[in-house]
């Protein structure tokens, strides 16, 4: 793994990447909720600069967010009860990744708004033994 100034050199770079790419103004089709799911910059700046463990790999997933999405499983949608009014709900995806021979699970989750707008909230990682 490497050291704090190593990853916040890697968090410049990957959003570096994320602005030249225009991930932040994409749109991809998730078919399980059959919807358009957009990728905001503040979605994107929160997978970059918020680490719970494991913080290269992160955001080298970063990179992979639309594919991850894509071919993700379904979990299901769990109405808001947070108070923002503005939500619907979140839709639950899991995918699994190899990075450096370990395999790790990804919960990825994507808000809906009550105007039936889907975007990219964040996910969470957990090797799997």
């Amino acid at each position: 793994m490497k050291d704090e100034q190593n990853i916040t050199e890697l968090r410049r770079e990957i959003w570096s990447w994320v602005k030249k790419s225009g991930l932040s103004k994409r749109v991809f089709f998730s078919v399980p909720i059959n919807r358009l799911v957009y990728f905001s910059p503040k979605g994107l700046k929160h997978s970059i600069s918020k680490h719970h463990g494991y913080p290269e790999l992160e955001l080298m997933l970063v990179l992979q967010l639309p594919k991850i999405l894509v071919d993700a499983y379904y979990v299901g949608f769990n109405p808001n009860n947070r108070g923002d009014l503005s939500i619907a709900g979140v839709h639950d995806f899991y995918n699994i990744v190899v990075y450096e021979a370990k395999i790790y699970e990804i919960w990825l989750k994507v808000k809906e708004t009550r105007d039936k707008v889907f975007y990219y909230d964040h996910g969470i990682i957990r090797e799997l033994e």
